[in-house]
């Protein structure tokens, strides 16, 4: 066997070691691991350029992307997509198509050419889903139903892709003007259609079934198929013209069509992870800071300008659809960025000759910056959310009536005006709604509030108490009669929202007993310290579920396993 040259042990050495020492330094100062990566790859790709092999590196990521692009396309899960349609499907290509209008006149104000600024206004239509995706799974919101309809419009956007990256393929530098290409796009579309439909027929009646007799067979057996059956789809590619990268991001949806891909997610998760790592320090590698340096401001400016912009489209597009200001907030919060796959994207441009070294740049510049203040928007979307209406109330008091009483306002309320002694349940989610069944099971009158409007229709038509209202706002808790009731249960999702509920329920009755749900373990004692009575941290009560079921399975007296739940607790906290 040859062996390999010390120079590579080297150079991915120094690869790993900076990304490393930058994802540590910005753990260190509480910002996103992500900002680590791509600074690192900054670093790498201007400063050390001439000790690391740059043809190494580049295929050691482009490898990466290739298997990333598979993991992406695997989370693709067409029947929850299907679940939401309603929302994902009319919200997502309104948001797609009025992101490519209104960027591609954005980037006209900027003198780019038409062509360039049409390719633009596609590659940053789309948000991170990488990015994104990975925030709400760290936060445990994937489940919520904020978190599901933003992973379900950032599948439809990466779905999207496949006829981007097919229109990005299609246009070279031979193509002089807009009008040139318009039938090539046309084309474009027409085949990513054909292949989106073929990908839907192919993932539901022939894949599962192909991927469930080779599971029976053995184990070994389909991790070996999985392989297989990416260099298939691949070289099936190669044989129908589609780029490679499509070909492996169609493999991963087919495959995520299975009973069997969790199986085969399991597999490639912690590579996924690592793959991810790789994709964020490349993109930071090819951003050379040079050609850029003179137009730094404008720079921050135009990304600026791009973050605002999408994230005002989806926001009117979700206050349309009727959902909550809040609601709609958050959403673009979480969707305010552009997309690493821009980079892909206009990598393809690139290579085409379509755009310059230094627009490639300056494009490239606008993703990182975006990127880059994602994970520190998202940490305190609640906080900018309270903070804007605190400003509009203050300064701006029609636009603060109009959120309140035309955008927010109860359509329907309902009569609360007898209620007393009564329990308030704020956030009528999947853990709200199992607490409001209880109590009517109970015959306890109790009322709910949720911002969530289609939550809200849905619970009336079962027959519950329920407004739609933010349950942070002291005059919505006001309305529900909290200086007359006994208790109130928050169980909404977020430190900020958490407190401003605890804060005006003692307000407005500071004998009311609380009841509330924290997510870290950290925040129970800042909890207690606002007043609240009985503080529920999931779980840590799912594991005193399972010692109890346990020790009464051994055997042990309830008074003794009594004894050893409150020890617990004690050194928990919790009481």
């Amino acid at each position: 066997m040859t062996e390999v040259p010390s120079q590579i042990f080297l150079n991915f050495l120094i690869f790993l070691s900076s990304t490393f020492f930058f994802a540590l330094l910005a753990r260190k100062i509480k910002v996103s691991p992500v900002v680590g990566y791509i600074v690192s790859g900054l670093f790498l790709g201007n400063f050390l350029q001439g000790i690391y092999s740059k043809e190494i590196i580049n295929n050691f990521a482009y490898f990466g992307i290739i298997l990333l692009l598979f993991a992406v396309g695997l989370e693709i899960n067409f029947s929850r997509l299907l679940s939401l349609k309603k929302f994902i499907i009319i919200g997502g290509t309104l948001q797609i198509i009025l992101s490519i209008f209104c960027i591609t006149i954005l980037s006209l104000l900027f003198r780019f050419s038409l062509l360039v600024s049409f390719l633009i206004g596609i590659a940053f239509s789309s948000s991170s889903t990488t990015l994104v995706a990975k925030i709400i799974q760290d936060k445990g919101e994937e489940g919520s139903f904020l978190g599901e309809l933003t992973l379900g419009i950032l599948m439809f956007q990466d779905i999207a892709f496949i006829p981007f990256l097919i229109i990005f393929a299609s246009v070279t530098g031979k193509a002089e003007s807009f009008f040139q290409i318009g039938p090539t796009i046309l084309l474009s579309l027409l085949k990513s259609a054909l292949i989106v439909t073929g990908l839907i027929y192919i993932g539901r009646k022939i894949i599962p079934p192909l991927f469930n007799y080779v599971a029976r067979i053995s184990r070994e057996l389909l991790n070996f198929f999985i392989i297989l059956f990416i260099f298939f789809v691949t070289y099936l590619s190669t044989i129908f013209q589609i780029p490679i990268l499509i070909g492996v991001f169609i493999a991963g949806i087919l495959v995520g069509q299975t009973v069997e891909h969790h199986h085969v997610f399991s597999q490639i998760r912690s590579t996924r992870d690592i793959l991810a790592v790789l994709f964020f320090v490349f993109i930071g590698l090819n951003l050379k800071l040079a050609p850029i340096v003179n137009i730094i401001p404008s720079l921050f400016v135009f990304s600026t300008l791009i973050s605002l912009l999408k994230g005002l489209i989806v926001l009117i597009i979700f206050l349309f659809l009727k959902f909550h200001s809040r609601t709609a907030f958050s959403l673009s919060t979480y969707l305010f960025q552009i997309d690493e796959d821009a980079f892909i994207l206009m990598s393809q441009a690139y290579l085409n000759k379509v755009i310059s070294s230094r627009d490639y740049s300056f494009i490239i510049g606008n993703t990182v910056i975006t990127l880059i203040l994602t994970p520190i928007l998202i940490k305190n979307k609640d906080g900018i959310y309270l903070l804007i209406r605190k400003f509009t109330k203050k300064y701006l008091p029609f636009l603060e009536n109009y959120i309140k009483y035309r955008l927010d306002q109860d359509s329907s309320p309902v009569d609360i005006l007898d209620l007393k002694d009564h329990i308030v349940i704020c956030g009528y989610g999947r853990v709200g709604r199992y607490v409001g069944r209880a109590l009517m099971l109970a015959n306890i009158p109790f009322i709910a509030v949720d911002y969530d409007f289609h939550i809200v229709e849905q619970a009336r038509k079962e027959g519950v108490n329920i407004i739609y209202g933010d349950p942070t706002d002291i005059d919505i808790l006001d309305y529900v009669q909290v200086d007359e009731a006994r208790a109130l249960i928050s169980v909404v999702p977020g430190k900020f929202s958490q407190e401003a509920i605890i804060l005006n329920a003692k307000r407005l009755n500071p004998k009311i007993i609380i009841f509330n749900r924290v997510q870290q373990e950290g925040e129970q004692r800042r909890m207690k310290d606002l007043g609240v009575d009985v503080v529920i941290h999931p779980e840590f009560e799912a594991s005193l579920s399972i010692i109890r079921k346990i020790l009464l399975w051994k055997g042990l007296d309830k008074e003794e396993i009594s004894r050893k739940i409150k020890r617990l607790k004690i050194e928990h906290g919790m009481i």
